[in-house]
């Protein structure tokens, strides 16, 4: 587990000039690509609109916060034009304060080579170095540490863009940026689901894999998503602070008699705490809004008179209770205020800062989870993707600008360390992207007909279906329904040749997103027309393979789930040999013969687990896993199939663990 300290010795060795900079200017009309300005964020709650042009009417295509910093391109009728993302987008300039100028000619990377050095033996990848290189030219006491994680990119965003865990506000975001997903969609309302106050919904994956990839993020604001959060005095200040706090409700005076401002009840939570006092104040900020009218710390919630919870913590909807309450129970001690813990009760503004401060050292930066991207995505900890404390896919880099405005008192020279997260098998090009489109994900097929019959089992989840036709004609009507703004091809009269015919449908979303379902039709040829041309149906799964058979299933049973019309199915083994008796296993093959005994058809078959073909899932079939992820032992064919036991595609580490936990007895593989 990292620890906080880590980079103690490192910063005490280094000697902090504070400065305070603030230069007013005027801004310069231009139309130029390069960066001129930079400003900040003034007071707005709970947030300001990005759109996507100069004026109110373009469609917002994002957000940012009170006290987030901003770099500014161009001055177009009253709005700002500033990057976003991975492009552009423009905000009111008059919510824009602290304007200054950007130095005409950025510092030039000079060739360093303990600077080169360093990042070699931290095995950076090529595509980190080109921006850190900048990032070291403007700041060359800057210290970069590469995090080297334990799962592959994919596979966190896998887990990260998982229904409900990481989220877009829904009056905001572009439909392109929410998900379709089950649950994340109701398709009886046409609505979008809520997973938090204020109607925050499932963000779509490519939002969430554009947030999570740490290459969009290393330049001048970003970079501060991987900042140490512990606190060092040497760097953060009272007067820092304060640039964090004005133009929100906690600028002034703190409303109690314990402190005399606000910046002096965070600098002791900090002090008490070891967490930094910008990254505190950045927290409140975010979840009370800058005017600071979150119900959370009204003193004043029914039941709750008195209690306050400035961080939010625990502050999430549980049966009987609306998010803030069960918040502020927690704040009170519980529902019989006898827990202590971290200062409890917070019945004072005072301690619920201090205490939520000490509660989130404990809860995150001890566990690791120590700069902003860790505490939004955690990735480190052996708590994978849990102990998260924020939903908001964008929540990260909205407090990143907070904190950049915070330090820009701190001098150029003080040694800020930045832990940057490196995942395995980092692909080599970051080829994430923010959707530009503002149509809807709606890739989905919403009724699926073939020669006039609905397709049984349809869900328009479900992209593969395997069916059977008996017809005098080989040419069959495929008919799709599709949302409106969505497009379908590959439908229509489609001709078919007798056996197995694999028919894709491509469908395209408004948003431009496509999807695709596959079609396994087995056809068999009705010669006089009176339908008696062979036909089979079964309980199982037939596609270019055989599933959907339990563990254990004798050869007899197995055949007795088939019906034939007009011919017969047999059972193989991986050989070829006939096979009467003993069990189903991966490997084995079924031939099915017409009624004339000519073969027509030949399927594989997977029992998910069984990885080696013995019919059963042991130890051994554990061992072939990891030996294939080793890459001692690739699998290749219904072997590799039989592997993918969470049916993703691939075979990882998920599928490792799956047939662990089925040996355990803890799951059983379906």
């Amino acid at each position: 587990m990292k620890k906080v300290t880590k980079y103690i010795s490192l910063l005490l060795c280094v000697t902090v000039f504070l400065t305070s900079v603030l230069i007013s200017s005027t801004f310069n009309v231009g139309a130029s690509e390069a960066p001129i300005q930079t400003g900040t964020v003034k007071n707005v709650d709970p947030y300001l609109n990005v759109r996507s042009g100069a004026g109110s009417s373009y469609n917002a295509i994002g957000m940012v916060y009170s006290g987030q910093s901003v770099t500014i391109y161009a001055y177009e009728n009253g709005w700002y034009k500033i990057a976003y993302g991975s492009g552009f987008g423009y905000v009111s300039a008059s919510y824009i304060i602290n304007v200054q100028n950007i130095p005409t000619q950025a510092p030039e990377y000079d060739y360093d080579a303990d600077f080169e050095t360093n990042l070699s033996n931290q095995n950076f990848p090529e595509s980190y170095k080109e921006k850190l290189r900048l990032l070291h030219a403007a700041h060359p006491n800057w210290i970069f540490m590469a995090d080297h994680l334990t799962m592959t990119f994919a596979e966190a965003v896998n887990n990260e863009a998982v229904v409900g865990k990481s989220l877009v506000q829904n009056s905001v975001a572009k439909d392109s940026w929410k998900s379709m997903m089950p649950n994340a969609y109701d398709w009886t309302t046409g609505k979008y689901v809520s997973y938090d106050s204020g109607g925050w919904v499932t963000a779509e994956r490519e939002v969430v894999e554009y947030y999570m990839e740490p290459r969009n993020f290393l330049d001048e604001n970003g970079i501060y998503m991987f900042l140490d959060q512990s606190y060092n005095p040497n760097i953060q200040t009272k007067d820092g602070l304060q640039l964090i706090l004005n133009g929100t409700f906690m600028a002034g005076a703190f409303p109690e008699d314990t402190h005399a401002t606000y910046a002096d009840v965070i600098m002791e939570a900090a002090q008490q705490s070891g967490v930094s006092p910008y990254v505190l104040a950045a927290m409140i900020i975010i979840e009370q809004g800058s005017n600071g009218a979150g119900a959370s710390i009204s003193g004043t919630q029914s039941g709750y008179e008195g209690y306050y919870n400035f961080f939010n913590i625990r502050a999430y909807k549980v049966d009987g209770y609306s998010a803030v309450a069960y918040g502020l129970l927690y704040a009170k001690g519980g529902s019989n205020g006898t827990d202590t813990s971290y200062d409890r009760p917070w019945n004072s503004r005072a301690k619920s800062i201090i205490g939520g401060a000490k509660y989130y050292f404990n809860g995150y930066l001890s566990r690791g989870q120590d700069n902003l991207y860790y505490k939004k995505f955690n990735v480190i900890t052996p708590t994978f993707y849990i102990n998260q404390y924020m939903t908001n896919v964008q929540g990260a880099y909205g407090e990143a600008g907070k904190l950049k405005n915070g330090y820009s008192t701190v001098s150029k020279d003080a040694a800020l360390v930045f832990s940057i997260p490196v995942y395995k098998e980092m692909p080599e090009t970051n080829n994430t992207a923010l959707p530009t489109s503002s149509g809807a994900n709606n890739y989905y097929i919403t009724s699926l007909s073939v020669g006039g019959q609905a397709v049984a089992g349809f869900n328009l989840y479900k992209n593969s279906y395997e069916l059977s036709v008996t017809s005098a004609s080989n040419v069959i009507d495929i008919s799709a329904t599709v949302p409106s703004g969505a497009t379908v091809s590959g439908a229509g009269s489609v001709a078919l040749q007798e056996g197995t015919n694999t028919i894709t449908l491509k469908v395209t979303a408004a948003s431009g997103k496509e999807a695709y379902y596959t079609l396994y039709i087995m056809y068999f040829k009705d010669e006089n027309g009176s339908g008696s041309g062979l036909n089979i149906e079964s309980i199982y799964n037939m596609s270019t393979y055989i599933s959907g058979i339990s563990v254990g299933t004798d050869v007899d049973t197995f055949l007795k789930n088939f019906t034939v019309t007009n011919g017969y199915v047999e059972v193989f083994d991986k050989n070829y040999t006939r096979k009467t008796s003993g069990v189903i296993a991966t490997g084995d093959r079924v031939i099915v013969f017409d009624a004339n005994y000519v073969q027509k058809g030949d399927y594989g078959i997977v029992i998910f687990g069984d990885v080696n073909g013995d019919g059963k899932i042991s130890i051994s079939d554990l061992g072939a896993v990891q030996r294939h992820l080793l890459e001692v032992n690739k699998l290749s064919g219904n072997q590799a199939t039989a592997a993918d036991v969470n049916k993703d595609g691939k075979i990882s580490i998920l599928d490792l663990g799956r047939v662990q936990r089925h040996l355990l007895e803890l799951i059983v593989i379906n």
